[in-house]
């Protein structure tokens, strides 16, 4: 029975010890960076709002009907044009909820401290500058003030002390990955 293998109970003497790491506390510009992200959200609710309402009236229907004319369009009539006015309607409520629940989630993942969070945020803030074309006023405001807050809370997370937190959430994560 002596040939048999034994347990070796004796630590691996090559194997680094665990250290216990703390997770890094968020500054308190996180929380800011997240209420901005929440009030661009608010922002494009009322955007989504004014342009619904924009597209319901009487001038929209008109500028439709000119584009049709000019695109020499055969047979146009009022219910091509309400057909055309009810896509645009599901297209701007689709595209308002699925733009808040960008805004929610990217805050949400950016409080925590996740860095893809800002990447892909960084990047959407600079694809919403494509709202700017063609914009109608008043509903214009809320867009124009829905964009300049979504940029200003993206470059606040890679500045100091949000970027060093980005950083060390890293670390920490990395550290306490089990293997």
């Amino acid at each position: 029975m002596t040939d048999m293998p034994r347990y070796n109970p004796e630590p691996d003497p090559y194997r680094q010890p665990a250290v216990a790491m703390v997770a890094p506390t968020p500054p308190p510009i996180m929380n800011t960076i997240f209420y901005m992200l929440l009030a661009a959200a608010a922002l494009q609710v009322i955007a989504g709002i004014f342009g619904i309402v924009h597209t319901n009236s009487s001038d929209f229907r008109a500028q439709t009907t000119e584009q049709l004319t000019k695109q020499n369009t055969p047979g146009i009539t009022p219910e091509m044009i309400d057909v055309s006015v009810a896509l645009v309607i599901g297209t701007l409520a689709v595209m308002t909820v699925l733009a808040v629940i960008g805004y929610v989630v990217i805050g949400l993942f950016i409080r925590k401290g996740m860095g893809w969070a800002r990447i892909v945020g960084a990047i959407l803030a600079v694809v919403w500058l494509i709202q700017l074309t063609g914009l109608s006023m008043p509903g214009g405001i809320a867009t124009v003030l829905q964009i300049l807050l979504g940029l200003a809370a993206m470059v606040l997370c890679f500045m100091q002390p949000t970027a060093g937190f980005f950083t060390a959430r890293k670390n920490f994560r990395l550290a306490n990955k089990v293997r």
